[in-house]
């Protein structure tokens, strides 16, 4: 828009200097011409277009020579850009109509051209400034976008970290009272029971079997605790990630997608198809990358580890039962009696990889 501005200025400018020394009737025919190489100018916006209207204006003026008197709007174009040089045609023109022109005119025209520069250099520095504002604004938006993911990353971070150490301290609690409280309450009870053994008075039995009695349900209740405790504080999702960025044979990727948590038979299950698969890997293949998805449906869990190895494994597929009977690797054996303990399926596919699939039901814990 500043540059249209700007060449509207010089138009009407050029065009009442024409009509002040030279009105005829080809006066119209100059100035259509002039609008049309300029209104081109303006449509296709390229530096060869360009070119070619000032090849073509040069040619015109030895016909009409009226249309040196537009010579500042057409070499408009040219002002602050590489070949701004071939301007200077428009100055050799003059030079050579400079008999048919007054000395006023050569003056005005000469002004012109000094103006056309003047509001090209203008509208380019505002242009350029615009431009770089919207280049500033862009990268303060990326790099504040880029701060918020990283602040989230940090957040994120941090609260693993500080799920991580109550787990931990969780456990440090639950050992601490297995260890004192778990065992002073063990001794009580064998030592109440040889009281029993030793005392013959019926009224002395029968509080000692009072004692007893409430002693073992504190025992009871502390076992439910702890147990509770070490369920809750068994993260299978920190467990698998510590084992996967503890692997060095190749990459492991992550997909963990359960919102509820599975039982605690079901964590130690999928810990050990975990480790074992990574093994077999890492044993059997030359596998650049492990994929893990860990999905949840309406009705059970999903598993899949996969790699993208071949090494020594012939292109085959196994079923449970399949496995159930297979007598060369232990492992798999183990895999699949883990697995039907738990009531889930299991399959293998050794085609471009290993893929281990496995279906968990939810149960309640």
């Amino acid at each position: 828009m500043e540059r249209l501005f700007d060449r509207l200025i010089l138009m009407i400018c050029c065009g009442v200097v024409l009509m002040v020394n030279n009105v005829n009737i080809y006066t119209s025919v100059t100035v259509i011409i002039a609008v049309t190489l300029v209104s081109v100018n303006i449509a296709f916006d390229y530096m060869k277009v360009h070119g070619a209207v000032y090849i073509l204006y040069l040619l015109l003026t030895f016909f009409c020579r009226e249309l040196i008197y537009f010579a500042p709007v057409i070499c408009y174009d040219f002002f602050m850009e590489s070949n701004m040089y071939i301007s200077i045609g428009a100055v050799f023109i003059i030079f050579v109509r400079i008999k048919e022109m007054s000395y006023w005119t050569m003056a005005y025209i000469f002004f012109m051209l000094a103006l056309s520069y003047i509001l090209k250099r203008r509208t380019s520095g505002l242009l350029n400034g615009i431009k770089q504002a919207y280049y500033m604004r862009d990268e303060i938006k990326i790099k504040t976008e880029r701060l918020a993911k990283k602040s989230s990353e940090l957040m994120e971070r941090q609260d693993y970290e500080i799920e991580n150490a109550t787990l931990n301290e969780r456990n440090r609690i639950a050992r601490e009272i297995h260890d004192t409280v778990g065992h002073i309450i063990s001794s009580s009870l064998l030592q109440i029971g040889a009281l029993l053994a030793i005392t013959k008075n019926e009224t002395e039995k029968m509080y000692l079997e009072q004692v007893k009695e409430t002693l073992t349900e504190g025992m009871d209740s502390i076992r439910s605790s702890i147990h509770n405790i070490h369920e809750d504080s068994m993260k299978l999702e920190s467990k698998i990630r510590e084992l996967a960025k503890n692997y060095v044979f190749c990459r492991v990727n992550i997909n963990y997608r359960i919102n509820n948590d599975f039982t605690m038979k079901q964590k130690y299950t999928i810990l050990f198809i975990v480790k074992e698969a990574m093994t077999n890997t890492m044993k059997h293949s030359d596998a650049t990358v492990i994929n893990m998805v860990f999905a949840e449906m309406p009705g059970f869990y999903k598993i899949i580890i996969e790699d993208n190895g071949t090494g020594k494994r012939s292109e085959m597929e196994l079923n449970s039962e399949e496995i159930r009977e297979s007598k060369k690797n232990m492992g798999l054996v183990g895999m699949y009696e883990r697995v039907t303990e738990l009531n889930g399926i299991i399959n293998i596919e050794f085609r471009e990889g290993c893929r281990i699939y496995i279906t968990l039901p939810k149960n309640k814990k």
